[in-house]
């Protein structure tokens, strides 16, 4: 892998793989070996400003392993074990591979015991940080709509053809 930053993490996302790596830390494994790389050739961002086509924890995505479409599947930091179909782990070497990739994007990785596999991102169904700043601007478009109050005009009525005008407020000003 290259040195430069090759995955955009969220700083929630980069949280959940520090905590990940910590429980992974006693053995080496292609698995740490990729974590490590993710969290130190990666850019972070706020998730206001991660850009709507990379890979988020909650995203569903749709990807290729060798060619082959896999998914949509939604990418959750749970494990493995008893995960529906339609979910892939972060804790999973693929999961993981996904985790920080744009659409478009590739990484091959090898699984222990695997031949290698490569993994390109094609579309991204659902990306949780996307479709909340989609509701933010929905709703500031609301605020957008002019609630304020009318404007009274206190400017002197002016003269009506044939009637004098008068402005002697009447009995009820005395």
């Amino acid at each position: 892998m290259s040195r430069e930053a090759f995955c955009q993490l969220t700083a929630g996302d980069a949280n959940v793989l520090m905590s990940l790596l910590e429980s992974v830390n006693a053995r080496p494994s292609a698995f740490s070996t990729l974590l490590r790389e993710k969290l130190n050739h990666s850019n972070v961002f706020f998730r206001e400003d991660i850009p709507g086509d990379v890979v988020t924890l909650d995203t569903q995505v749709l990807y290729t392993i060798n060619g082959a479409v896999a998914g949509p599947h939604v990418l959750l930091r749970d494990p493995a074990d008893g995960l529906p179909s339609l979910a892939i782990s972060v804790q999973t070497m693929r999961g993981l591979a996904l985790l920080g990739l744009g659409v478009g994007e590739t990484i091959e990785i090898l699984a222990e015991g695997a031949e290698p596999e490569t993994l390109s991102v094609q579309s991204i169904i659902f990306q949780p940080e996307a479709d909340a700043r989609s509701k933010q601007r929905q709703c500031n478009q609301a605020e957008l709509v002019d609630h304020a109050p009318q404007v009274l005009n206190f400017r002197p009525r002016s003269k009506q053809a044939g009637v004098p005008y008068d402005d002697d407020p009447g009995p009820s000003a005395a």
